[in-house]
């Protein structure tokens, strides 16, 4: 019987091949995931003497399915839209343009107490409902939302409706982070036509 000489070991190869998979190169490197919200950064108002005049819910927004997920969703061209899963919102979009728009509706709005909630806890005086028709993110050249909206007021049933848009430019030169707070500020703009509907409306009853 014939014994096979087993192949010499080439230590040279060995070594270098356990130096490259030690090298943080080959490693799997943990991704930092980033996460933003939509509230704005301008300071609050200081709060109103006495209570408040009527009560003012803005329900959580309805937005298209494309966009309803965690992950940022980028426009890239006029047919393409990327996924981000390294940037992802804090809290469901719909809940974050709600409490984008009351906590502007809030500075907005004299004498209204405004609250943003999944589940409306006691019945108020107007209910703001947002129907976003297009929100888009570009990290170079900003954001732009265009959104129809119902106010309706509880004791008549009245309602008021229309459709807004904002747009802003990114001061950040092609972050996430500016493409976010770009689109705080298209909300600001959409979120200042629903105020003076509502204040008009309220100073017409009174």
């Amino acid at each position: 019987m014939s014994r096979t000489t087993p192949a010499p070991v080439r230590w040279p190869l060995v070594l270098a091949a356990l130096a490259a998979l030690a090298s943080p190169s080959a490693c799997f490197r943990s991704t930092e995931v980033r996460y933003y919200t939509l509230a704005s950064k301008a300071p609050a108002d200081p709060p109103l003497s006495g209570a408040p005049r009527y009560a003012v819910h803005v329900a959580p927004a309805s937005v298209p399915e494309a966009l309803d997920r965690t992950e940022l969703v980028l426009r890239v061209s006029a047919t393409e839209l990327a996924i981000d899963d390294r940037h992802l919102w804090a809290e469901p979009l719909r809940t974050g343009i709600a409490r984008a728009v009351a906590e502007r509706l809030a500075r907005q709005l004299d004498g209204a107490q405004v609250s943003a909630s999944e589940q409306q806890a006691t019945p108020g005086d107007v209910e703001v409902t947002i129907d976003v028709q297009d929100f888009e993110l570009r990290l170079a050249e900003g954001a732009a939302v265009d959104v129809a909206w119902t106010i309706r007021w509880a004791k008549d049933g009245r309602i008021r409706s229309g459709r807004s848009a904002g747009r802003a430019r990114s001061a950040g030169g092609g972050s996430h982070d500016a493409a976010v707070a770009a689109c705080a500020v298209a909300l600001d703009s959409v979120s200042d036509e629903i105020a003076r509907s509502v204040r008009l409306e309220y100073l017409s009853r009174r």
